[in-house]
């Protein structure tokens, strides 16, 4: 079975000419079609869309010349909210076309009506366009604004050593042969047995390197002891950028990341050559390293906001401390800017953070008050205690002694 569910829509003609097709599952949507086609249909859209290169890979280009022959296009992919969620059982692919509607006088786009699938979409394999929106995915995985990511290479062995990643070897040149070799394909020249034989063992190396690389920004939270001092506290936070090289795994992690899944773009590749009747396993595999390495991320820049939270704040007891409260400020700030620049880097769809503020001297000293009359209010209660023990066992006394007297 393939990986992808046509929409059954009975209404159109099937030789309608598509402008734009649409390949929905829960991580995202893919968009191919003209630039007025893409904006109409995502215009109520609340979600970030994310250009994608239409020579991505293979399977975009591939469907993109059959469906729409010579007319220009282009190809857009959103990011679903609920990504980094994944909840319940993954949904197949839902592949749907759709037809502009213009006014006849103005050419404005009145509506984006779906349409059955078009004679061309016959000689278009259901796994092609599955293919296709993977590739679109991973690419949207990376901001588009970002391709040129700082180089860091003269820090690169310090990291990996750091993280325990050696093995993970010459990041940087692993990224760019697994571009070439990505964008070879993807221009129509053949994977060879060869070429691929001199990349098939990366991917293992790739993987379990990003992971120690995302363990050692993860390890990071060990060093923060949440019951040390303001001052205490700050150089922690200074001992994570600097000695332990937060920003530069961060960094090195994303691009590990981006090498990784260029690699599973020439592994589908490869299956879908030489070994055609194990593609579908190996889409649903590699949109499980996807929805993996997504969650994985989200999952880390959560934990990390958190420990600054709790971490890189002063608390109403340490009001006083100006002096570390700078140190603690500048910290926070150039870590949060840090995260803000990986989760964009990354394109997680997180919400807008901003953490929370020292407490005040003002503060302070409310909580002081508050804490003083919750102090007198139980001093008074233990006193009026000890005035007048137990009412109700007074009460009970009396009424015995009362009865006593009665019967005497």
């Amino acid at each position: 079975m393939s990986d992808l569910v046509p929409v059954d829509l009975d209404a159109v003609q099937s030789e309608e000419i598509a402008d734009l097709v649409v390949v929905e599952d829960e991580f995202g949507t893919a968009l191919v079609g003209g630039d007025d086609a893409i904006a109409a249909f995502v215009r109520d859209w609340d979600v970030a869309l994310s250009p994608v290169p239409i020579d991505v890979g293979t399977s975009l280009r591939q469907a993109r010349t059959r469906l729409f022959n010579a007319r220009t296009v282009s190809a857009a992919y959103g990011i679903a909210k609920s990504a980094e969620n994944f909840g319940g059982k993954f949904s197949k692919s839902t592949v749907t076309y759709h037809r502009m509607v213009r006014d006849s006088v103005s050419g404005k786009i009145l509506s984006h009506a779906r349409i059955a699938a078009p004679a061309a979409a016959s000689t278009v394999m259901p796994q092609l366009l599955a293919l296709a929106a993977l590739e679109m995915a991973m690419s949207a995985q990376f901001d588009a604004q970002r391709e040129q990511l700082d180089i860091i290479e003269d820090k690169v062995d310090e990291v990996l050593r750091l993280a325990s990643a050696e093995r993970i070897g010459d990041v940087y040149g692993h990224h760019r042969l697994l571009s070439r070799r990505v964008q070879a394909v993807a221009s129509g020249d053949a994977l060879t047995a060869t070429d691929w034989s001199s990349i098939a063992s990366l991917g293992a190396d790739l993987e379990v390197g990003v992971e120690r690389l995302r363990m050692h920004a993860v390890k990071q939270l060990e060093t923060l002891d949440a019951s040390a001092g303001p001052g205490k506290r700050a150089d922690q936070l200074e001992a994570m950028l600097r000695k332990n090289r937060l920003g530069e795994t961060l960094q090195l992690l994303v691009v590990a990341q981006k090498s990784l899944f260029l690699w599973q773009q020439l592994r589908l590749e490869q299956v879908r050559i030489a070994e055609v009747e194990h593609l579908d396993q190996t889409i649903t595999s590699a949109r499980a390293t996807l929805r993996e390495q997504y969650r994985a991320d989200v999952d880390l820049v959560a934990r990390l906001r958190e420990a600054l939270d709790t971490h890189a704040v002063l608390r109403t007891t340490e009001a006083h401390h100006k002096l570390a409260a700078r140190s603690m400020t500048k910290r926070r700030h150039e870590l949060s800017e840090l995260l803000d620049r990986f989760a964009q880097a990354r394109n997680l769809q997180l919400a807008q953070w901003a953490g929370p503020e020292h407490a005040t001297l003002s503060e302070a000293l409310d909580a002081a008050k508050s804490t003083a009359a919750a102090v007198l209010n139980s001093s008074r209660r233990r006193l009026a205690s000890w005035i007048e023990p137990n009412g109700d066992k007074v009460e009970g006394d009396g009424a015995e002694g009362a009865d006593r007297s009665a019967s005497g």
